[in-house]
């Protein structure tokens, strides 16, 4: 039994997908399931059932998870300990993240700690603020970035970095300093999708300040954050976005951006991980690495109005 095999073992019953397993250890399909197989062979015993595309674990491969996920960390804890005599550095960091922590603060973050742990690969997956929270609780990931607290019973967040929604509208339309959504009454909007974080937060503010989304003229939602962006700067609506994914539109004169006294507060972005799963030390480095830049992130994207 090679650890390796044991590596593939986790991340397929993780997973549930031996295609997603292998994406994410950037390996062929046919590796992971020649690992899995030659894991069954020397252990005279099947690890998965097959249910369509999904697999599951067989009883036995149950009882073998958590022993495999232990020795797996106890290895990873050795070489991590040994690297400054070893000289390696490498490791998967396996992260989801919400739409804007994805776009704008990920790359930020990966790109610094591999200017020190050249070794590191990653695999990131976007999804909404709550699919990443279940991720996290199945174990499909280990580190999480997302805006929204989700199943705080079950996930340990820190905060990182703290932002403001902001008004866009095209270029060519202008409206005066601070508008109060009253003003906004007519204008036709465009929002994210209702699984969107930023979305649930906006609308928890906008009912906080006596406004609903039934009193606005809302004509679209968007799955995608870029496409909404684009849609304001051709004139198709306004909307209220996340600041720092609206700051280099905003620098680039594509669209106009103003501050909405209504909506004063600001939210704050996450770093998430299982409360019961010992996590990685790859991962726990990366996580203090990143708060230790949180204000030179924020400092990136701040907007002085």
């Amino acid at each position: 039994m090679l650890l390796h095999q044991l590596e593939v073992f986790t991340r397929v019953a993780e997973r549930t997908s031996f295609s997603k397993a292998a994406d994410s250890l950037f390996l062929s399909q046919s590796t992971v399931s020649s690992h899995i197989s030659n894991l069954e062979k020397h252990l005279g015993q099947r690890l998965f059932d097959r249910l369509g595309k999904e697999v599951i674990l067989t009883p036995f491969g149950q009882k073998l998870y958590p022993w495999a996920r232990e020795i797996l960390l106890l290895k990873d804890r050795a070489l991590w300990e040994m690297k400054d005599w070893t000289g390696k550095i490498d490791g998967h960091l396996s992260i989801a993240a919400s739409t804007v922590p994805a776009q704008y603060a990920i790359p930020f973050f990966i790109s610094n700690f591999r200017e020190k742990y050249k070794g590191i690969k990653f695999m990131l997956e976007q999804s909404g603020s709550e699919k990443v929270a279940e991720k996290l609780i199945k174990g499909e990931a280990e580190i999480g970035i997302l805006g929204k607290q989700y199943n705080q019973e079950q996930l340990t967040y820190i905060p990182f970095a703290e932002e403001k929604f902001v008004l866009i509208t095209p270029a060519s339309l202008h409206l005066r300093h601070k508008p109060s959504l009253s003003d906004l009454v007519g204008y036709p909007f465009l929002f994210r999708k209702s699984d969107s974080g930023t979305q649930a937060i906006l609308e928890q503010m906008l009912s906080i300040s006596g406004v609903t989304l039934s009193e606005l003229e809302v004509i679209g939602y968007f799955d995608s954050l870029e496409s909404l962006k684009e849609s304001v700067k051709e004139g198709i609506g306004i909307s209220i976005i996340s600041a720092i994914a609206a700051v280099d539109s905003i620098k680039n004169k594509m669209v106009n951006a103003y501050e909405l006294d209504e909506l004063p507060e600001k939210r704050m972005f996450y770093f998430a991980h299982h409360k019961k799963r010992t996590i990685s030390p790859l991962a726990e480095t990366f996580i203090d690495f990143s708060l230790a830049l949180s204000s030179k992130f924020s400092e990136r994207y701040r907007m002085n109005f």
